[in-house]
């Protein structure tokens, strides 16, 4: 009687030339980020740390290392991190609308801020935000025997970039086109630094435009 073999094992290397053969597969592409629209959303990236993003409403959540669409008014923590932030520029503006791919593009750090790009504001707005005002407090003291305000730091943001980005503290607001300033608020005042070319300060208190230059600062006191 003839024996048939079957020879499973002949067929493992025809298996892996065909496996061989087939062609790679394609990287499937990341979704592209919507680009941002000004009065609605803003583009985000994680540039170094740790950064807690909060949109409004909902839960916060750490940034990763994919870029982010998130709504305006969202709070950003970068108290120990650091974040490109781009946002579209007004519409009918020297810069372009909202739909083009120019946008207004700066990295901020050190600090909690939120951002709101009012009608007819012509700028990006950064508002400073957190910090325990009960240090600042005179407690029930009559006002006779109050001091003056102590000089003590409430609130800080770093920032760095293009485009025309205005932070606001408490007494005082910055506004830029691409430069490297911080913004602090102290109990007693807001302070605005410059570390590199040239920024236009509001100061809210004395109602007058000071403009600082590089090494500089501007110091808004509290009434």
């Amino acid at each position: 009687m003839r024996r048939w073999t079957v020879g499973l094992l002949a067929t493992a290397p025809l298996w892996a030339a065909v496996a061989d053969a087939q062609p790679p597969r394609a990287a499937v592409p990341a979704t592209a980020l919507p680009p941002p629209r000004f009065g609605h959303t803003l583009d985000i990236g994680l540039v170094s740390g740790v950064v807690i993003v909060t949109p409004p409403g909902k839960k916060p959540f750490k940034l990763g290392v994919q870029d982010r669409n998130i709504p305006i008014g969202s709070l950003l923590d970068t108290t120990d991190g650091r974040i490109d932030l781009r946002a579209a520029p007004p519409a009918g503006s020297a810069t372009g609308t909202a739909t083009t791919a120019k946008v207004e593009d700066a990295e901020f750090y050190r600090g909690k801020f939120t951002v709101r790009q009012p009608a007819g504001a012509g700028v990006t707005q950064v508002l400073l935000a957190g910090g325990n005002r009960s240090v600042c407090s005179h407690g029930a003291k009559p006002p006779a025997q109050r001091r003056a305000l102590p000089h003590r730091t409430l609130r800080l943001l770093g920032a760095s970039g293009t485009g025309r980005f205005q932070t606001r503290g408490r007494y005082a607001a910055a506004t830029v086109r691409g430069t490297i300033w911080t913004t602090t608020d102290f109990c007693d005042g807001t302070l605005v630094s410059v570390q590199r070319d040239v920024v236009s300060v509001r100061d809210f208190v004395r109602h007058t435009t000071v403009t600082v230059t590089a090494g500089h600062s501007y110091f808004a006191a509290a009434p």
